[in-house]
């Protein structure tokens, strides 16, 4: 019989719950307690999942459970704590919501920590696993396009709010762009390669929050593709979009929301202009097969019992995030272009936010 791994969540909010049908879906898999500071959340989720060991302090429950994989589905400013005392209390592997930490310095505590332990930390680019933009990469990599030659993202919604925790810097980090453009971002290298270069606008326009508002700019790749994206919360009125269009010598590709509704266009040289012939979907049911949150957590499980790095690994996490602190360290220095790898620790945003410059 092969072996089973007890599993453990910090965090009981919205995330968790598709956290939880991955993990339902499943074999070999148990989650036996949950740790959540808010008691009534806590209960709501653990009474809804049937989950019997409950904490309200992930401490205990890591003292008190013998885990073996984690789950660690807070907010980004409460992810470098309980991602390194997880890997100190001998858990297998850990799978962290992104973004990966609020800067280069957390980052590098939550790898340090994992690689001393023998910890397997994966990072939870789930786009990465939808079956969709899997697709897209199969087509540019078997020549459906021709030579990839630009990558041009967007991710855009409506505007972070002053009162709510992701209007704060101090919780989230930044705005979109770290809630949602890290995804895109892992997706610029997914096709395109890691970055060689970034220079980028930052704008922030609305009183109250410590966030951005916009942010607009170009990566340069190693294989030379060149990455435009704008990822904005200046959308009023219209709810959260993720589309990303690669071109080619011979062709295009168009993919949209590649979680919830997705749609993927394909145009080729000799088609008539503007004359967009769609690709037939990899159309997935979440609760029977195709859920990339259950493949992420398979990929994490299997990983730990072959004593390899997940595809998603803690590296892969840190260059998102790095690609991040380049768009705010490029607007930072005045526009300016900025290479990798980068060097400083700090987050250029927390920097701004303290010189009052954004």
């Amino acid at each position: 019989m092969s072996e089973r791994f007890r599993a453990g969540l910090i965090g009981c909010g919205g995330i968790a719950r598709a956290h939880m049908r991955g993990y339902r879906q499943l074999e070999g898999v148990e989650v036996v307690a949950a740790a959540e500071i808010d008691a009534d959340r806590l209960r709501t989720f653990a009474d809804t999942w049937n989950i019997p060991g409950r904490y309200t302090d992930y401490q205990v429950m890591l003292e008190q459970e013998s885990l073996d994989i984690v789950s660690v589905c807070t907010p980004p400013f409460v992810h470098c704590a309980p991602t390194v005392a997880c890997a100190e209390s001998g858990v297998r592997g850990i799978l962290c919501e992104k973004p990966m930490a609020m800067n280069l310095s957390e980052a590098d505590q939550m790898l340090e920590a994992c690689e001393r332990a023998g910890t397997r930390l994966q990072i939870d680019h789930v786009y990465r696993f939808e079956r969709n933009f899997q697709k897209v990469k199969e087509l540019v990599e078997g020549g459906a396009i021709g030579d990839l030659i630009v990558i041009s993202g967007k991710c855009v919604g409506p505007p972070r709010r002053s009162e709510h925790w992701n209007g704060q810097y101090r919780f989230g980090g930044g705005g979109w762009l770290m809630a949602q453009g890290t995804h895109l971002f892992d997706l610029f290298r997914l096709y395109g390669g890691d970055p060689v270069w970034c220079f980028a606008n930052v704008e922030r326009w609305r009183p109250g929050v410590t966030i951005e508002d916009a942010a607009i700019g170009l990566f340069g790749l190693q294989s030379g593709v060149k990455a435009f994206f704008e990822v904005s919360g200046n959308r009023s009125g219209r709810a959260f979009a993720f589309m990303a269009e690669l071109e080619g010598s011979d062709g295009r590709l168009h993919i949209s929301d590649g979680l919830d509704r997705p749609y993927l266009y394909l145009w080729t040289k000799g088609s008539p202009p503007g004359e967009w012939q769609p690709v037939e979907l990899v159309h997935a049911d979440p609760w029977s097969g195709g859920d990339p949150f259950a493949d992420v957590i398979q990929d994490l499980l299997t990983a730990v019992r072959e004593d390899r790095d997940p595809s998603l690994n803690g590296r892969e996490g840190r260059v998102a995030l790095e690609m991040i602190m380049a768009v705010y360290e490029s607007q930072r220095r005045g526009i300016a272009r900025v290479s990798f790898p980068l060097e400083i620790q700090e987050s250029p945003l927390a920097l701004m936010n303290q010189e009052g410059i954004l």
